[in-house]
């Protein structure tokens, strides 16, 4: 079986579930080949701009990055999660323009792209999406639509396929859509393994909120 290479990319303000949730997918399916082959099914790593330590969380938590954009030129699977930055009006915000710059080299390469929540701020700078379908975080949705509306963004949803590009909702969802192409690439058997050994019902309705939010939308 081929070994898939999956390129999470980091950047300071990175929110953890958005990267963890489909980091702990690809590693738990690689549990489903052990007894069958040698090797790994996913290669996972992480890529940052520069190899310093990533701060997230409000600096809570440092990442030490595998590689950097540099160095990383190839990859099956690039997962984009989102940036946090309390300290910026909009909250949320692209990656800086030399990841944009990466990640459009890399979908240029035929990688699949993976965005979580408002990473997919980050995608859509590129202009890859435009014209296509997509999803994010249902706070972030008017702002996204607003802000690249070329991009037909798709609500009440937990992820959206086109093309190459996989875009979710917001926080977990990236386990959703991290299992989607796990279903893609391994079978439904190889998806469901996955989702019962990190206990996620992938069948559970969407949170009330999430379909009828009372909340402001972010800007």
């Amino acid at each position: 079986m081929e070994q898939l290479k999956v390129a999470v990319v980091i950047f300071p303000g990175v929110e953890l579930v958005d990267m963890n949730g489909p980091v702990d997918v690809f590693l738990h399916a690689n549990r489903a080949y052990k007894t069958h082959f040698n090797n790994p099914r996913y290669k996972v790593f992480t890529v940052a701009e520069t190899d310093a330590p990533v701060e997230a969380e409000g600096k809570a938590v440092v990442i030490k990055p595998t590689t950097t954009i540099k160095e990383c030129t190839e990859a099956d699977i690039v997962v984009i999660p989102g940036r946090i930055d309390f300290t910026a009006q909009a909250n949320s915000i692209p990656a800086d323009q030399a990841i944009i710059d990466w990640i459009a080299m890399m979908a240029g390469k035929g990688s699949t792209i993976l965005s979580v929540c408002v990473g997919l701020y980050s995608l859509a700078a590129t202009g890859l999406l435009d014209g296509r379908k997509a999803t994010t975080h249902y706070l972030a949705i008017a702002y996204a639509q607003k802000t690249w509306p070329k991009t037909e963004l798709v609500k009440n949803v937990r992820y959206v396929h086109d093309g190459q590009f996989v875009t979710t909702g917001g926080i977990t969802s990236g386990i959703d859509g991290a299992l989607y192409l796990v279903d893609h690439n391994d079978g439904p058997v190889v998806a469901q393994m996955v989702a019962d050994i990190m206990v996620y019902n992938r069948e559970a309705p969407l949170p009330p909120y999430t379909l009828l939010p009372p909340y402001p939308s972010m800007d």
